[in-house]
């Protein structure tokens, strides 16, 4: 029996879903090792890209996020853009997704995801900038059953990309 992730993998093939694509924006996260624990994430579910808006005055130290995301930073584009720029890394028929506990979004788990989805996470106090989440097509949050209501932002990304893989591999999706 073959314990190795990279073993096991080796032997089992988990195909991209044919027309999807999942971009994940970082925006304004304070960690740099969160951003590295969100690039191997999305390499995890074959996003095409990361893009990472820093937070203003703030200038990641590389080694930091880059010593996390590891090998995944070969495996798709990773971006550091303005604001102002995120939109226009953003393909035509991209749908713009907020993970955010706010009124109006949607359970994670009730929503149907888009196959061409640019996720964004914001940072790890304040969340999503109002301009940022306004100008989002759709909200969603994990429901948190437990007395801690609180993730941390790579942990939540890992869920919402997840969830959008499951979403896309369903029979019939992409």
């Amino acid at each position: 029996m073959t314990t190795q992730a990279n073993g096991f993998f080796a032997l089992t093939t988990y195909a991209p879903v044919p027309g999807s694509e999942l971009v994940v924006v970082a925006w304004q996260l304070k960690t740099p090792e969160n951003v590295g624990s969100i690039i191997r994430t999305a390499a995890n579910v074959g996003a095409s890209r990361v893009l990472v808006v820093q937070p203003d005055g703030v200038n990641y130290k590389r080694y930091k996020y880059e010593r996390v995301a590891g090998a995944a930073l070969q495996q798709l584009s990773v971006l550091l853009v303005t604001p102002d720029e995120v939109w226009t890394h953003l393909a035509d028929g991209m749908v713009t997704v907020a993970l955010e506990t706010s009124p109006g979004s949607g359970n994670l788990y009730f929503s149907a995801l888009p196959d061409k989805m640019a996720l964004m996470v914001g940072n790890e106090q304040d969340g999503l900038p109002a301009d940022v989440l306004s100008r989002c097509a759709m909200a969603v949050h994990i429901p948190m059953p437990g007395t801690v209501k609180s993730m941390n932002v790579s942990h939540a990304a890992a869920v919402a990309v997840f969830e959008w893989y499951r979403q896309m591999s369903l029979p019939g999706a992409g």
